[in-house]
């Protein structure tokens, strides 16, 4: 389903929910929190880029303690949290740019902390 931008819901707001999942999900779970009621295309981008932050997250804190806990192996740790940080980018772009066409988006992985629907 596509938008168009007189009667669509807030893309801008949608969109500013998928870039902040770069740095983890608290800014797609405060857009989520504000907006769940208003508009559910919101709500709904938000609570993706929320769950996708969560994946994120874990994976980059994964590869910190490997970095920082196993010896003689620590380098791969590090290149876990290199390639986390681009295959976030790249994801969280791409999604920004789909939204802010007023187009539905999905990443590849996410943890369920924030359900769809709600």
């Amino acid at each position: 389903m596509t938008y168009s931008p007189v009667d669509g819901p807030d893309t801008s707001l949608a969109g500013f929910a998928h870039l902040g999942a770069i740095i983890g999900p608290v800014i797609p779970w405060l857009v989520w929190r504000v907006r769940r009621e208003e508009d559910q295309f919101v709500a709904r981008e938000a609570a993706k880029a929320t769950n996708a932050g969560m994946a994120f997250l874990a994976a980059f804190a994964a590869g910190t303690l490997v970095w920082l806990f196993v010896p003689f192996v620590g380098f791969v740790g590090r290149m876990l949290q290199v390639a986390t940080v681009a295959v976030a980018v790249f994801l969280c772009v791409n999604a920004y740019r789909r939204v802010r066409r007023g187009v539905t988006t999905s990443y590849p992985v996410q943890l369920r902390v924030i359900r769809e629907e709600d």
